[in-house]
């Protein structure tokens, strides 16, 4: 039995290393995925005829190899393997769930934003039940949402009909399709560090306006959650001012300013970074010279992070979530 095992799991790993190099080329021989992968041609070859006569990817035309033999090459089949992508977003002005459709790799087929007068989980199944509607062919939903997310529950968000909620649960059982729920800090963090040559050591740190902050972490190329998902809810953080007064706290940059130097400091003194990203309504505000400035006087050494100062990350948003459902899809 334990034999049994440890050959599925080899066929697994093996299997994996093959999607994502496949993905990764776009499209590959046998000789190139062995090259890419270290597997032998023999080992790439039956994968991928069991891949091919699954659907899931599709043989291209003939072409010469650098042997000057004739080779087919392999591509993804981009129909197969659709992802919904979804983030929603509340503040006192307006609530949103701002969604994409796209295949493995990575084609938009459909987006759009749905404008409510709250966001709970019977509004999200109605809204994916729409979707669906004209994409019914959706192999996982990943939602981001402002939150701690621990063990499936969101055990607080701004989004007050998602507390308490095992939002990812509800939506399997109502539409019988896999879900992954995220913390939206952790989401764009890893999209951020997808979308800059993998970049491994990211601290992500939202300061909205008028708002409290938060962050989101990513450690040797891993989203850094900690033992319960706490990692990255800065509001807990011990300011010299009790939790109710971070609305009026970060309201004004010239207020806000010293507290926002104090959590980069911390960032850099804990985690190390290669770059800080510093996002929100208040980084439109900011200045990257004057991070830089208070890090030099109170670290004292030459090497310090790159500060990027970008206040819209919905590009990265998309981006961690599509990666997300990604990671998904080459376990099927």
């Amino acid at each position: 039995m334990k034999q049994t095992n440890t050959t599925a799991e080899l066929k697994k790993h093996n299997t994996r290393a093959v999607k994502t190099a496949l993905l990764s080329l776009g499209a590959a021989t046998k000789a190139e995925l062995s090259q890419a992968t270290g597997l032998s041609v023999v080992t790439c070859g039956t994968i991928l005829n069991e891949l091919t006569a699954a659907g899931e990817i599709t043989e291209e035309s003939q072409r010469i190899s650098s042997g000057g033999r004739p080779a087919i090459a392999y591509q993804y089949n981009h129909e197969w393997g659709k992802s919904l992508c979804i983030y929603a977003y509340a503040d006192n002005e307006e609530k949103l769930l701002h969604f994409r459709v796209q295949d493995i790799g990575g084609n938009i087929k459909q987006n759009g934003t749905f404008r409510e007068r709250l966001i709970s989980p019977e509004v999200i199944i109605a809204n994916i039940r729409k979707i669906l509607r004209k994409e019914s062919d959706i192999e996982i939903i990943v939602i981001g949402v402002q939150g701690c997310v621990n063990n499936g529950i969101i055990e607080f968000s701004d989004i007050e009909e998602l507390r308490g909620t095992n939002l990812a649960e509800r939506i399997e059982h109502a539409l019988k399709i896999p879900t992954v729920v995220e913390n939206d800090m952790n989401t764009i963090a890893l999209g951020y560090s997808k979308s800059n040559s993998n970049e491994k050591n990211v601290a992500l740190l939202f300061f909205p306006k008028r708002n409290t902050p938060a962050g989101g972490f990513i450690v040797d190329g891993k989203i850094l959650r900690g033992t319960s998902n706490l990692a990255g809810e800065l509001s807990y953080y011990p300011f010299n001012f009790n939790k109710s007064s971070q609305t009026a706290a970060f309201s004004d940059i010239e207020y806000a300013m010293p507290i926002v130097n104090q959590l980069v400091t911390a960032a850099v003194v804990f985690l190390d970074p290669a770059q800080i990203v510093l996002t929100g309504g208040l980084a439109s505000e900011m200045n990257e010279q004057v991070v830089v400035q208070h890090l030099r006087r109170h670290l004292d050494r030459l090497q310090l992070p790159r500060i990027i100062i970008k206040p819209n990350t919905e590009s990265e948003y998309f981006a961690g979530l599509y990666n997300l459902a990604v990671e998904h899809l080459l376990e099927l």
